[in-house]
């Protein structure tokens, strides 16, 4: 009799890595089919790395250290070496779980033959009910090379009770996101891994666009819900990485090469200001916290303003320092105490 899960969750870090633990542990909290768990770490401090390694013991999961920072499609490649389970379901180590929110997950992918299943998308602290997106929608118009790409988280930054019950069913859509993403692993041989080419965005797009190609479906189940823990806060440590993760250069290359595979008009790559923006108000609602109350409100625009015109050439200072050696992707791997006896190691 095979015992083995049918589910391997493959776990990456989203923008930073001082929520991994708390994250975990909501996982195995809420988690209660069984589930094969691999931890992709990308070149956390140390000291995190060894509380992984016994946060795996203790709970049972394998946990993967890169030894540089990459991409998040590049850990979930890394991950998916791993996985021999007929699903793998992605999610990013910011997340938090409600009971039960695998099942239904299953139940959809198995009733409706679904290639990909996204839950009902929170964001925020659980009890404040504030929707990241209900399913999504995408839609290219245009000639080759100068199409339109236009895509719709729906009912983002809508109350839960603002959504309409008839939408709260289950439905299929045209994209899910990673924050916690169920796909059948049978599909990866129809459409490939991740695209690498893809450092900061599109990722979910991408991957959503390409199932749909090969004639698969994408679902979404509101029976399951989950919560992206948006940061602030960041540890010090989480800071190069982040920087890295949504810098101008990582983001203009991932925009440029969306378009070109996509036939979108060049100018797209415009789209870098807007996630720079993204990116320094994150860091503001960081710094903000340490500024004196004197400043008051025209004194906190003042620095911001500063901050937003000093803080680009920063970020292209890190960039350069942490890419000035580019070496080879190797990776150790950890299994928790509870997890070896299943452990199956493929070559790096």
């Amino acid at each position: 009799m095979d015992n083995q899960p049918r589910v391997t969750a493959i776990i990456t870090s989203r923008e930073r890595f001082s929520y991994a633990e708390e994250s975990l542990r909501s996982f195995y909290e809420h988690t209660e089919l069984p589930c094969h768990v691999v931890y992709v770490d990308v070149n956390s401090p140390r000291d995190r790395w060894e509380k992984l390694k016994r946060l795996g013991d203790e709970l049972g999961f394998t946990a993967i250290r890169l030894n540089k920072y990459v991409s998040p499609n590049c850990a979930r490649n890394v991950g998916l070496r791993f996985a021999e389970s007929e699903y793998v379901v992605f999610l990013d180590n910011d997340v938090d779980y409600t009971p039960g929110w695998l099942e239904p997950l299953v139940a959809c992918a198995d009733k409706e033959k679904a290639a990909m299943v996204g839950p009902l998308y929170l964001h925020g602290p659980l009890d404040e009910q504030v929707v990241h997106m209900a399913g999504g929608d995408m839609e290219f118009s245009g000639v080759w090379g100068t199409r339109e790409f236009k895509q719709t988280q729906r009912y983002f930054m809508k109350h839960v009770t603002e959504v309409p019950k008839k939408e709260m069913r289950r439905q299929q859509c045209d994209i899910i996101e990673f924050h916690c993403a169920l796909v059948r692993r049978e599909i990866f041989d129809r459409v490939g891994g991740m695209d690498e080419g893809l450092l900061t965005t599109r990722e979910h797009l991408d991957f959503s666009q390409r199932v749909l190609d090969a004639g698969g479906t994408v679902w979404f189940e509101p029976e399951s819900v989950i919560t992206y823990r948006m940061p602030p806060p960041f540890a010090l440590t989480d800071l190069p990485y982040f920087m890295l993760r949504w810098s101008d250069a990582w983001t203009e290359d991932t925009l440029r090469h969306f378009a070109n595979k996509y036939g979108i008009r060049p100018s797209y790559v415009e789209r870098v200001t807007k996630n720079r923006k993204g990116r320094q108000w994150l860091l503001f609602e960081q710094i903000k916290q340490y500024l004196p109350d004197s400043l008051g409100e025209s004194g906190t625009k003042v620095v911001k303003r500063s901050f937003q015109k000093v803080e680009p050439l920063v970020n292209r200072a890190v960039v350069e320092v942490l890419t000035f050696r580019d070496e080879p992707l190797q990776w150790q791997v950890h299994h928790g105490s509870a997890d070896r006896a299943r452990a199956k190691v493929p070559a790096s």
